[in-house]
Order: structure tokens, then sequence, then C-alpha cells
């Protein structure tokens, strides 16, 4: 029986590790590093799995609280181990497929008693098949499986919950009252948890307080809502970690540690000195040759990858009308610019629209029989609830592909710059967790965002605010819209794409952007256009040996203009084509006079 389950999880790509009958060892030092095989596994014995070789998380609740929490919020959707104590089943496992964010294991979160609260872990053995004895009786526990689902990704949104638990659980012996501990908890989750919105708090007390005293009459929605409402006056004096913890008689400084684990207490910093092992944990290129790694993902192939793509124009360049047909475009698995597109969920915050325009410009668009993308008018801040929310929607949708957030200045934090930050230094910051996000799940996210008014000789050097949000986007966009008519222009540029040039057209009829072309081309035939006119009317003058300086002061150009050279540029060109001829005279042309080109 034991060997056929360890050759179930060789199978399953889940590397074995076989221990002492009821232990978590076996007469090997090196267990973590060894690779075993299933002839190696005793009949009577124990079976565990190493995390690091099966490239796993565990979250491994510890105490009663905490599997009490872990069974109310982890989710399901993943392989799950259990235990069998004192004739009670109790989930005490959960796996995740690493996802490369976890560098060591988490073993420091302790209850006010000192004991081991939940653990985190990314390299160890984890017994899953046999008997272990329990820590206070001695009595043996039975391993088993609860699911043998495939593995969940882990992921930020796991690994919030994973901190909920461990709050939850320490503070939950010291919460003999509902409603005054209630609005005291809460006023501290408003003070230290600003990424949380008002339903993230409503859920935590309403779940909380189920487990902590569920026959209270003071749980219920109507006073919860009464409460997070009172608390989120500014003019409250909110009470803080002190108060709570003088309320529970708990030390200040181990409550100030609770409430890090979910947000953030005064005098935190998020740098903490780090190590790693450059020979140990570096990536070995010669084993990555042989290595499957998936495929770069696409919204629209090939200029809009996954990752993080900045979209930016001038005012009333009609990005949003251009986004959200992209969108319904992405949803319903429509070309867009003559681009193939990778059907999908998608997501559009038009965080400077109503209702009114929002159906208005469907109707203009013509979309209004197509499967509309989810949408919504209003979103939290950048790093204050944001990205949690991204989150949340990403893993509640099948097949999430696109997120378009119009605009960034919507979402920018209120906050100011950090002590030593630069304007680099901020923006890059403040894209960095949406970027992470967006690689993380394999999404595209959009932040459409505007272009200066200063001239510049490198185009995205237009994009308002520093080069810190090149820096850290994955991909740009820039759309020029031409005036009165003239033809507009849409280019890009990105770590994972070639970049491109494309001429538009604004459709005044459709309220679309019409693809003409490549620019380069398009621009090539109206400059060919332009020089074989201007020779045409020079050649009735007399003139037929023809220099680049007579097409530039026929067409009123000044000699050192950009346009004298792009003359002189394509007429060169054409003359390599077989379009023109070389003159009699050098740095002259004449027109070729047979099977000239049909303008």
């Amino acid at each position: 029986m034991i060997k056929s389950e360890a050759q179930k999880l060789k199978d399953n790509g889940i590397a074995i590790i076989p221990l002492f009958p009821n232990a978590k060892k076996n007469h090997d030092t090196d267990i973590l590093t060894k690779e075993y095989k299933v002839s190696e596994v005793q009949p009577n014995g124990n079976l565990g799995v190493n995390l690091k070789q099966s490239d796993m998380y565990c979250i491994d609740p510890d105490t009663d609280w905490a599997i009490k929490f872990g069974e109310m919020w982890l989710q399901r959707n993943t392989r799950i181990g259990g235990r069998i104590n004192n004739g009670k089943k109790e989930l005490t496992k959960f796996f995740y497929k690493s996802d490369g964010s976890l560098k060591q294991n988490i073993k420091d979160r302790k209850d006010s008693s000192g004991e081991t609260i939940a653990e985190l872990f990314c390299d160890h053995n984890i017994v899953v098949y046999g008997s272990t004895p329990n820590k206070e009786t001695q009595r043996p526990m039975k391993r088993y499986w609860e699911s043998e689902s495939q593995l969940a990704p882990f992921n930020e949104s796991i690994r919030a919950i994973y901190d909920k638990i461990c709050f939850a659980s320490a503070i939950a012996p010291h919460l003999n009252q509902t409603n005054q501990g209630g609005l005291i908890l809460d006023s501290c989750l408003w003070r230290y948890c600003k990424t949380w919105t008002d339903e993230d708090r409503l859920n935590f007390l309403t779940y909380f307080f189920n487990v902590v005293r569920p026959n209270s009459k003071h749980n219920t929605v109507s006073n919860w809502n009464r409460i997070i409402k009172s608390n989120n006056d500014n003019a409250t004096h909110n009470a803080g970690y002190t108060f709570f913890a003088d309320y529970i008689g708990v030390d200040r400084e181990k409550v100030r540690t609770w409430f890090g684990w979910i947000g953030k207490t005064p005098g935190q910093t998020n740098s903490k000195k780090s190590f790693r092992n450059f020979l140990s944990t570096g990536i070995d290129m010669v084993k990555l040759r042989t290595e499957e790694i998936p495929p770069l993902r696409y919204a629209i192939k090939p200029i809009l990858p996954e990752g993080l793509t900045l979209f930016c124009g001038r005012a009333k360049s009609m990005k949003s009308w251009k986004m959200l047909w992209i969108c319904y475009a992405v949803r319903n698995g429509l070309k867009v610019m003559g681009h193939e597109t990778i059907q999908g969920d998608c997501l559009y915050l038009g965080l400077e629209d109503s209702k009114r325009r929002l159906k208005d410009r469907e109707k203009k668009l013509g979309l209004n029989k197509l499967t509309p993308p989810y949408v919504d008018v209003t979103a939290p801040y950048l790093d204050m609830g944001l990205e949690e929310s991204l989150q949340n929607w990403i893993d509640s949708v099948p097949n999430p592909r696109l997120i378009c957030i119009d605009t960034l200045a919507r979402v920018k934090s209120r906050t100011g710059f950090n002590k030593a930050g630069t304007a680099y230094d901020h923006d890059n910051e403040t894209l960095r967790n949406i970027q992470k996000l967006a690689i993380q799940n394999g999404v595209s996210i959009v932040l459409v965002s505007h272009l200066n008014k200063a001239p510049q000789d490198y185009a995205f050097d237009k994009i308002t605010g520093s080069t810190g949000l090149q820096g850290i986007c994955d991909a740009m966009w820039l759309i020029e819209r031409g005036e009165h008519g003239a033809q507009s222009t849409f280019i890009g540029r990105g770590r994972d794409i070639m970049d491109f040039e494309y001429a538009l057209n604004w459709n005044q009829e459709t309220w679309r952007y019409d693809w003409v072309g490549n620019l380069q081309e398009v621009n090539l035939n109206d400059n060919r256009k332009e020089v074989i006119d201007a020779m045409r009317e020079l050649e009735k003058t007399g003139l037929l040996e023809i220099r680049p300086r007579d097409v530039v002061k026929h067409c009123g150009y000044t000699p050192q203009s950009k346009d004298a050279h792009r003359i002189s540029k394509t007429m060169l060109r054409m003359k390599n084509n077989f379009e023109l001829t070389k003159g009699d005279k050098f740095g002259t042309y004449k027109l070729v006079e047979v099977n000239q080109p049909n303008y």
C-alpha cells in the first residue's frame, strides 16, 4: 500500500522521502538533498514528501485555532493533507505550486505562550502517509489525503491568507467580548491595514467571531457595518495596538508584531537585511537549457504580452475609446489592427467615466451586441488595496487575460516620496507590485497615462513622469492623434516584443482608429510620391538632372531641416530600388521614363 502511494506521488512529479515507522526521520543526515526511489520505502514505515525537490510550498497550521481558521479561509482547490487526531479529522497541510517568492521557511509565528501558530514551508520534509505521535498525548495520528487535486499556484493572496490565519489565531484566545472587542479590533485594522477594504474588514470580523464567539448576538453584518463606518471617520480617535494590547492583557510588543503580520505598524520598515547564497541558490544555466518553461502569453499577439504595459497619449487623443474597444475585442476574440487576440476575460476600469459615458461609448463603437468585459468606475489606490482587488478578480474568473486601468493618475497613491527617494525611485516603486502581479499571473495589465507637451528627441521621454515609469514597465505604447484629419501614429517598444510603428486614421463615423499600415511603409509611399511629383514639375521647367536640394527648394523646405534630410534619404533609397537613375552630373537623379508607379 505505501509503495503504491509512493509511486503515485512520483508519477505526479512529487519527490518522496522514506521514513521510519511513526517518525519524521530516517537514517540519512542529508534527507532534504538526497533523491529517493520507491524501492527504498519500508512496508511498515512512514512516507514524506520533499517540498524543494517537488517545487512545492506547504502551509502547516499547528495550533487548534490555526487549524480552525485554516479550514475556513484556505481554498480547497489544491492538494490537502490531513490527520486523524483522537478520532477527529483535521486539515493540517495545504500544498501549493511554488512561485519562487519564498526563499526560506517561515517558522517564527508565535502566540502569547510562545507556541508556533502556523508554518509556511518551502524546503522541508512533510509526512503524508503513516502515523506520528501527538506532541502532548503521544497518541498516534494517522495521515490521509483530504484532496489530491492539482497544485494551485501560490501567490500573494494565499500568502495574505496565511498571515491572516496567524494573526487571528494569536488574538483569538484573548477576545472574550464581541461588541467592544470587535470595535477596538476594527479600529486597529483601519489604522494599520491600509490595503484592506471595508468589505475585507467586514468579512474578517464576521468569520473571526463566528469561530471565537459563535453564539454572540452582536456578530451581525449590520453591527459590523455600523462599527466600520464609525471607525472610518478621520475625526475619530482610533485605538492603536497599545490600547488593544492593554485591553486583551498581552505584551504590547507582541501585539505590535501580530499586527505587523497583516499590516504596517509605526516604526516598521520594508527593508530587512537578507542573505542569499548565490552558489547554491543561483540558476543552473546548463539545467535551464533542457527545462520546459511555458511560452510568453499575449492578449494581442505580438504587441501586447503578459506583464505591465504603459499606454500614453496626449489629452483627448481617444486613448480611452481605443482601450475600451481593445477590451471588447480580446473578450470576444476579434482582431486588433490586423493582429490576432488571445480570447479571455477582461477587466476595464474606466476611472474617469460614468455609467452614462460608458453606455454612450459602447453604442457609438457598435459593441452593444458583443459579450462585454468586466467593468468598474471605482478602484482602490496602488499599494492600498488595488493589487489585492486585482488578484481577487484574477482568482475569480476562469480565463483572466487583460486588465486596463484608465488612468494611472486615478490609482496613484496620495503619499509622497520616501525619505531618500528620487522621482525615479518613487515611480518605479509605485508600479513594482502591480508589475509583479501581472508577471506572476501571466496576464496583461495596461495602465493608461498621458504625454507632456515638451519636445523630446526620444519619443518615449514624452511620457508624463520620470523614467522610472519606463524602467518598470514591460512594454510601452504611444499614440499621437493627427490634427484636422492628418495621419495618426501608434508606436510600441518592450522587453519581449519587437518595436512597431503603425499609421492610423481617426474615423469620426465609427469612433475608432482605422489601421492604415506600417508607418515606415506608409511614410515611404508618401515620401516617394512627394519626390516624383516635385521632379515632374521641375522637368517641365527644363531641369532634367535634379539634385535633392532642387526638390527641397521646390517643396519649400529649408536646406538644414529634417524634411530636407528626409528628401535626400528618400531619393537615395529610390535610386537603390531603381525608381530613379543617376544623372550624368555627380549627385543628380533622373526619373525613370517607363513603368512609372501609378499614384
